[in-house]
Order: structure tokens, then sequence, then C-alpha cells
């Protein structure tokens, strides 16, 4: 049971839409939309994920949006150990393994029947699995929705002021979690730099249609690169296939590949 459930508390839920009776999305740092809701009244906010197509380190960064929004619960289908990092400073509970709608997320945790997790569900870099089809092309539009706004007569233009318990709270972090925030932003920096390298190579040599390509002997099928591609322009399918008319060049898929089986030619 998670602690505080029949209490009033604001909870959030990775979602795929815009309401509560859309469904649970699996990943937590590239969800394309979180929706915060008030267990006790079911008043929520449904915000873009602002995180969504960052480089590197969303976990840290979407957790500490989290902590930022005042949640004390997070409820989503799978956590990495950065992020399960930053909710443990921040005194953050989280559940994995969450499926089904919004709505039916929110009561199970009010009927104390979902557990929090006391480990990280994945390890980092978790993606969409083998074609399950998770990827890009989620149509994420500008903005935010709400259903009744938490405080009411608050101006719709005003920041929502956060719920009591982590209200304002930013997380401490240790020094370990610190050091690997450190170097997720360094690893970030660096995709940054060989893609700004290409470019340049490309303007100097005249080169035009460079695009990535797979080597189907190395590639796992395990669709990292997928969840990195920024235009959608890759599938799974016992290995990872390319769409060449698609594919712009950028070279993420080229930095995230585990395997090194991806290479821009």
């Amino acid at each position: 049971m998670v602690k505080g459930s029949k209490q009033k508390m604001k909870v959030a839920v990775t979602s795929m839409g815009l309401s509560l009776d859309d469904q649970v999305e699996a990943r937590f740092g590239r969800t394309p939309y979180y929706i915060f809701v008030d267990s006790e009244t079911m008043e929520y906010e449904a915000v873009e994920n602002p995180n969504v197509a960052a480089g590197g380190g969303v976990g840290i960064l979407s957790a500490q949006l989290m902590a930022d929004h005042g949640v004390q619960c997070v409820l989503t289908g799978n956590c990495g150990p950065n992020a399960f990092q930053v909710f443990n400073a921040a005194g953050i509970q989280v559940v994995v393994g969450v499926t089904g709608t919004i709505r039916r997320a929110i009561e199970q945790f009010n009927a104390g029947s979902i557990a929090a997790a006391s480990q990280p569900s994945v390890v980092s870099h978790f993606g969409m699995g083998s074609g399950q089809g998770m990827g890009r092309g989620q149509g994420i539009g500008r903005g935010v929705s709400r259903g009744r706004v938490f405080d009411r007569g608050v101006d719709r233009g005003a920041r929502q002021t956060p719920a009591s318990g982590n209200a304002g709270v930013q997380p401490k972090m240790t020094k370990d979690e610190e050091i690997a925030f450190l170097r997720e932003q360094a690893n970030d920096l660096g995709r940054q730099i060989r893609d700004m390298e290409r470019r340049i190579d490309r303007a100097q040599t005249g080169k035009v249609g460079i695009v990535a390509h797979v080597d189907a002997q190395t590639c796992t099928g395990c669709g990292i690169c997928v969840d990195f591609c920024l235009v959608g322009a890759i599938a799974v399918n016992d290995v990872a296939v390319i769409d060449a008319h698609k594919c712009i060049g950028c070279g993420a898929c080229v930095d995230e590949c585990p395997f090194r089986a991806i290479s821009m030619r």
C-alpha cells in the first residue's frame, strides 16, 4: 500500500493524452504528458512534458519537475535509476507497473491497492522495448490542458500553488547523484558537439543526403534508437530499420546505440 494513499495528495501520472480517460504511458522521462491530480477531488492539470525530446538526462530533469510541482507520489509504468534517486532525495513516492486509464490508476491509488516501489524498475536508457510501437509520432500539441483548477479563484495564467508536503522542495543530491547528473550533462554536450562536427564536415565537403545505416549483424533490436529518434525514422523488426526518406542525419541514434550498430554515411 502507498503510504498516505487515503489522505489528500498531489499525484502525477505519466499519460499518453490530456484527460483522465487516456492511457498511462509506460515511460516516465519521455512520456508525452504529465497529469497532476488532486487525489481527493480528482481535479487535474495536464502538462506537456518539456523534456520529451531532450538528448539525455531526461529522468533527472523530469523528476526535478515533479518536485517543482509539489508532487507527493508518481504513478507510471517504469522508472530508471537516475530519476529514482531524485525521488528518494525529494521524498517522493513512485509506483511502477501502472497500466490502464489515468482515472483507474488514481482509483487504485486511493484504494491503497498499489504499492510504492523500493527500487528502479529498469536500467538506464529504457526505451520502447523490442517493437512495441511506443516511439515518436504522438502528435504532441502546445500549451496546457486543464480540468478543474486546483485552487479555485486563481488566475489561469498564474502558476499553481504546490500541494503541501513537498511544496517548493528542491531535491538535494548526494555526491554520487551529483556525479551521475553531471555525467549525463557531459554526455549530452558531447552529443551536441559531435552533431555540430558532422554538420561542419557536411558543409565543408558538400556532401548531402547522409543518413543512418544499421549493421544487422550487430543490432540486437533493443529499441533504444527508436526512443531517441526525433523524427520517427526508426522502427524495430527483429533489428532496427531506418527510413532513409525520414532520416535527417542528426546522428542521435549513433550516439545512443550501446552496441555501435549504427553509422552515418
